[in-house]
């Protein structure tokens, strides 16, 4: 069962106490961020095709409440591919992209749109973004969280600790994280769900 969320007023400088009815492992993995200066890189598409399938999705500003409490977090950058004005799906994300801005940086780039067979396949992989701004800040952080749960993030992870001698921690969906990604270190964002999902 999902823990019970408490008031983010009652004794900010202890996360176990605004927390206490959180799962172990989950906690443990939070925990185990005291004091370690966190940067965040969240994969959009993949977070988006996840919530249209399970029904929910992540309050950002609750998402960097509860990061706060456990870590030094430095920023959540949030990589997303921005449709064309033509597209059906452009006013929705307009409407939601100023929701998301005051917690976090928006990354943006343009969505793709192939033609194949007279359609247009639209690509919003922001795969490459992504490790490319994980590149450039990793020297100033001690932990990458990537949210996501697309395997083709394994190989980064062992940029990360092996050449980098960093941690990484994947935060996903729990039916979305791919089996590789679970072999790593990871959280269920489901664990976690009382906390940030947006009402």
């Amino acid at each position: 069962s999902f823990p019970i969320i408490i008031s983010y007023q009652q004794n900010l400088s202890s996360p176990k106490s605004v927390f206490k009815n959180m799962d172990e492992k989950t906690k443990k993995i939070l925990e185990s961020l005291n004091s370690k200066k966190v940067g965040v890189f969240c994969d959009d598409s993949n977070l988006f095709h996840a919530y249209k399938k399970y029904g929910w999705r992540v309050d950002f500003e609750k998402l960097r409440k509860l990061l706060e409490k456990y870590c030094n977090l430095q920023f959540i950058n949030y990589h997303i591919a921005i449709p064309d004005k033509s597209d059906d799906v452009f006013r929705g994300t307009e409407t939601f992209l100023p929701k998301l801005a005051p917690y976090v940086n928006l990354k943006k780039k343009l969505l793709k749109y192939t033609p194949v067979a007279g359609k247009f396949m639209k690509k919003a992989d922001v795969d490459v973004e992504i490790t490319l701004d994980i590149v450039r800040n990793i020297d100033n952080l001690d932990v990458i969280i990537i949210m996501s749960g697309d395997s083709d993030f394994l190989e980064l992870k062992n940029y990360v600790t092996k050449d980098k001698n960093k941690s990484i921690l994947f935060m996903s969906y729990e039916e979305n994280m791919a089996w590789e990604l679970r072999q790593c270190w990871h959280l269920y964002i489901n664990r976690i769900k009382d906390e940030i999902g947006l009402k």
